[in-house]
């Protein structure tokens, strides 16, 4: 594929993305795709054959630019507990504020795609991984309290789900919020 096309793609996705997280993954159909981005069925249809694809093209360029950034930061030598912190911060105002609300699309995708369990390990997986590595990185520099960094990070990524689903079925408080990254904070960082 050209550039072009490459650039119709990357434009199908991130259009997508902010559809999937407007309506959910079951409301979104091709036709809503094709009218948001201005295409002919033929022209969405010569790069994805289903809203199944796209949402999925949707998660991976998301997992990916997370594990790049962390490699990015570590690289740069930038400082693990700022960057958790950083982190931490932008998942409490997420929450707080509703504004990723793919996550609720990808809860209905599990549900819609049980084919797809295995690609939802793997996502989950990764994040772990991400997290693992950060942390690890954090032990070594001093900044975080030796421990297995690894079932660090799959509690961190368990919590953050909790949370996100548990904040879109109850009323959270901004308080409660703080008070539950805080305590993460100190499992993680000391």
């Amino acid at each position: 594929m050209g550039e072009k096309g490459d650039k119709t793609k990357e434009f199908i996705v991130k259009t997508s993305a902010g559809l999937f997280s407007q309506k959910g993954f079951i409301a979104v159909t091709m036709k809503d795709i094709c009218e948001a981005c201005n295409l002919s069925r033929g022209g969405l249809y010569r790069h994805f054959g289903s809203t199944k694809e796209i949402f999925i093209e949707a998660l991976e360029r998301d997992k990916n630019d997370a594990e790049e950034s962390i490699d990015q930061a570590i690289a740069l030598g930038l400082s693990p507990k700022k960057l958790m912190e950083g982190f931490f911060q932008l998942q409490k105002n997420d929450i707080a504020y509703n504004k990723n609300r793919i996550d609720a699309a990808v809860y209905e995708f599990s549900a819609a795609c049980p084919d797809q369990k295995a690609y939802l390990n793997e996502r989950f997986s990764s994040a772990v991984r991400s997290f693992a590595k950060l942390i690890d990185y954090g032990q070594k520099k001093g900044e975080f309290p030796e421990g297995d960094a690894e079932s660090q990070a799959e509690n961190i990524v368990i919590f953050l789900e909790g949370l996100k689903l548990s904040s879109k079925i109850i009323d959270m408080s901004e308080e409660l919020l703080a008070k539950q990254f805080e305590i993460l904070g100190k499992q993680i960082m000391g």
